[in-house]
């Protein structure tokens, strides 16, 4: 589940991951600064080729064009608010606008 808003120069989305999540592994980087505020639950995260083990309370700060993503996330499943400035109006629904994300 995502849920996203979005002002003139910072946005945020919060993500609900099911504990049967299938991740694909993939990363992707965007010009964009990030910040990740783990709220329940916990995931694994790469950042920059460095594997972060994440809880609940923890917050993780992804510099502007890092390769990152979540890879995995723990038993209960977990949610997170993911925080971007410059703001992410791809984030969205029904943005038809290019998108910001690349992938290798």
């Amino acid at each position: 589940m995502r849920k996203a808003v979005c002002g003139d120069s910072i946005s945020a989305v919060f993500i609900e991951n099911a504990a049967d999540t299938a991740f694909d592994g993939r990363l992707h980087w965007h010009e964009n600064e990030q910040v990740m505020v783990i709220l329940s639950g916990c995931c694994t995260i790469v950042v920059d080729g460095k594997e972060i083990e994440a809880e609940a309370g923890d917050f993780i700060f992804v510099p502007s064009q890092a390769r990152h993503g979540v890879v995995a996330c723990g038993p209960e499943g977990c949610s997170y608010f993911e925080i971007f400035a410059p703001a992410r109006p791809d984030q969205l629904p029904g943005w038809v606008g290019t998108p910001v994300m690349h992938f290798d």
